[in-house]
């Protein structure tokens, strides 16, 4: 349309006409601001209105219009292909920009980081070593770069490096795991290791980037909080134990107050205590004797019992005792807590094999693991033996520290048992005792009491002639040093409990002493037709009081005198033995019941008690005498085969010189 416009304003300015100039004006127009389709619109629009005219022109319109429209196209795109190339050109130099600025940020975060960053190719040798690294290892980076990255890595941790190395030939990356790493001077450090691969432009993987990290810190305080964490689990399974431990001991002491027959009481106790102080246990306690003999035991298998009291029994009370020493006589004698392993527990049933086959075999039935024996304590004095014994067919468990503590608790608990019981046995039996001194008090008393009023009613009414009258003053006479011989006794022995009994201590001949004491003794003999015989070779020098050692022998003698029959025989020697002055008195009398042979020497005690006893007495005479001795730093014994068989006195006082 505007070109239609055009030709007609040209020809009315020109006077001529111009036909093609406008359009290809128009078409030149449309192909260069909107492209080559909409300037071939506008060519078929301009040949519409040209179609009157020659067709030779028309085609040269035609080809030149085209000519127009294709370089037109060619300069549009042309200008477009460089606007864009300008654009890529500057997006591209941005990029490159953008790419240096990374690689500096990245090598600088690289060569300040504290993490030792470490390049390498698939050779394992070092390619790069940041400052991190040198911190870390060691080593500067001039003196790792080009050298094998296993001469960090210890010999035993070779085979991670292989692992590593194979993961990331196979483009696989390692997450970070914890290891030890040797640094320059020799010593261990624990890090942390990540592994990635390296590839190049191309895709292919050339090397590996290894970032470690110092964990020694971390790992410090992870084994400060494990520590803490296994205290803590330790101290709650100690309080746990602790409070079960005190239940166990508390339910163990109601039980062992419960009776005064500790017997009954502690086997209740023992058997509680299975199996958690041990398999089975035995318990010994002296007799009045002091032979240990068996009270209680128990077995977590019922069936084993009978076993183990035929066990104790044959060791404690059969023949070979004495042959082989028991682990219980060990801790009577050293009074300390015994811990035996499974390896000498079977020794020691070895050692039975030539001692008594049959506690072997019964030791091997029993089937025992380990032991342990805690002595029995009364006021210092061991009693008594408490054991435990794990067996092969049950626990299998070795005793520890905690065990031995436990068990010494248990026993203490038990002596206290063992104590009280003794204690109301005592009391009791002194009760008694008391009851027959003053009987027997009484009785003595009242025999020579009989005898002064007697004899002095009958002087009084003027009933006796003169020789009966000088014989009734004799017979007072007598009876009144026989009762103040019996006062004399018993405030010795009131003397000697108060700690006020006095020594007039000098050197002096024993020898002398007993031969004075000999003839006290002399006429009582000599009515009774017994033969004395006197063995004092060679004076013996002893220091002490020779009155007191005098109504010691005096004592010894009176009774040899009192106990033997008619016809009988006692021998007195006097020697030296191992810097000692002894002196023994052996007589051919009644001797003395082995029941009564422990208690011989303890006050108020008499072999007969009973009212209707041949030989008067208060009990009391032995009981000075060994309290004489001891005094002077002596010891008296007493032996006896039993009744008819006689019986011995030793008495062993250190000499002058020693």
């Amino acid at each position: 349309m505007l070109a239609v416009l055009l030709r007609l304003g040209v020809d009315a300015l020109f006077g001529r006409p111009f036909p093609y100039a406008p359009f290809l004006l128009a078409v030149g127009l449309a192909s260069w601001f909107l492209g080559w389709r909409p300037g071939l619109v506008t060519l078929a629009l301009s040949l519409a209105v040209l179609s009157y005219s020659a067709p030779g022109r028309l085609i040269a319109f035609i080809i030149l219009s085209a000519l127009i429209v294709l370089l037109a196209d060619f300069v549009h795109r042309t200008r477009i292909a460089a606007r864009t190339a300008s654009v890529e050109l500057a997006r591209h130099e941005a990029s490159l920009r953008r790419s240096e600025l990374t690689q500096a940020e990245l090598a600088a975060i690289v060569t300040s980081s504290d993490d030792a960053i470490i390049g390498k190719d698939l050779d394992g040798m070092v390619t790069s070593w940041n400052r991190g690294a040198e911190h870390l290892f060691g080593y500067a980076a001039g003196e790792m770069i080009g050298q094998p990255i296993r001469r960090i890595i210890p010999a035993d941790r070779l085979a991670e490096e292989d692992t590593v190395v194979s993961r990331i030939r196979a483009g696989q990356r390692v997450d970070g795991f914890d290891t030890v790493r040797r640094k320059k001077d020799g010593t261990l450090v624990e890090v942390s290791v990540a592994v990635s691969p390296i590839r190049d432009s191309s895709g292919v993987i050339v090397g590996a980037s290894k970032i470690g990290r110092d964990i020694s810190e971390r790992r410090r305080l992870d084994r400060m909080r494990e520590e803490l964490l296994a205290r803590e689990r330790l101290a709650r399974e100690e309080a746990t134990a602790a409070r079960d431990g005190l239940a166990f001991l508390a339910e163990i002491s109601a039980i062992l107050t419960s009776s005064l027959d500790y017997a009954e009481t502690v086997d209740r106790a023992v058997h509680l205590a299975l199996p958690r102080l041990g398999d089975y246990t035995t318990v010994l306690v002296q007799d009045e004797h002091g032979q240990l003999r068996y009270v209680a035991s128990g077995h977590i298998v019922p069936e084993q019992e009978p076993v183990l009291r035929e066990l104790a029994a044959r060791l404690v009370d059969a023949p070979t005792r004495g042959r082989v020493t028991t682990f219980a006589e060990v801790i009577m004698k050293s009074g300390k807590t015994m811990v035996v392993s499974h390896e000498d527990v079977l020794k020691a049933i070895d050692r039975l094999e030539a001692a008594d086959p049959g506690s072997k075999r019964l030791g091997l039935e029993l089937g025992p693991y380990a032991y342990i024996g805690v002595p029995l304590h009364v006021r210092g004095r061991v009693v008594g033996v408490m054991s435990f014994g794990t067996t092969d067919g049950e626990s299998r468990r070795e005793y520890t520290d905690a065990n031995v503590t436990e068990v010494e608790e248990f026993a203490r608990r038990v002596s206290l048992a063992v104590e009280n019981a003794r204690l109301f046995r005592q009391a009791d039996e002194l009760n008694r005792l008391k009851d027959e001194f003053l009987a027997t008090l009484s009785h003595e008393l009242r025999t020579p009491l009989a005898a002064v009023l007697g004899w002095a009613r009958m002087l009084r009414g003027g009933q006796l002639d003169s020789v009966a009258a000088s014989q009734a003053v004799e017979a007072i006479e007598r009876s009144a040093q026989a009762q103040a011989q019996i006062v004399e006794d018993i405030l010795d022995v009131a003397r000697g409990m108060a700690g006020n009994l006095r020594l007039d201590v000098k050197p002096f001949d024993l020898s002398i002493v007993v031969k004075r004491s000999v003839e006290a003794i002399a006429p009582g003999a000599v009515a009774k037709k017994i033969q004395v015989q006197v063995g004092a070779p060679a004076p013996v020098t002893v220091l002490g009081d020779a009155g007191r050692l005098q109504q010691v022998m005096w004592n010894l003698l009176s009774n040899a005198v009192k106990f033997t029959p008619p016809g009988g025989r006692i021998a007195i020697d006097v020697t030296q033995r191992d810097g000692n002055a002894v002196v023994e008195v052996t007589d051919s009398g009644i001797g003395i019941p082995r029941t009564f042979l422990p208690f011989v020497f303890d006050k108020f005690r008499q072999a007969d008690g009973s009212g209707t006893r041949q030989h008067g007495g208060l009990g009391l005479g032995l009981a000075i005498a060994r309290h004489l001795v001891e005094l002077h730093g002596g010891s008296i014994e007493a032996r006896s085969e039993g009744e008819g068989a006689g019986s011995s006195f030793a008495v062993s006082l250190p000499l002058a010189d020693a």
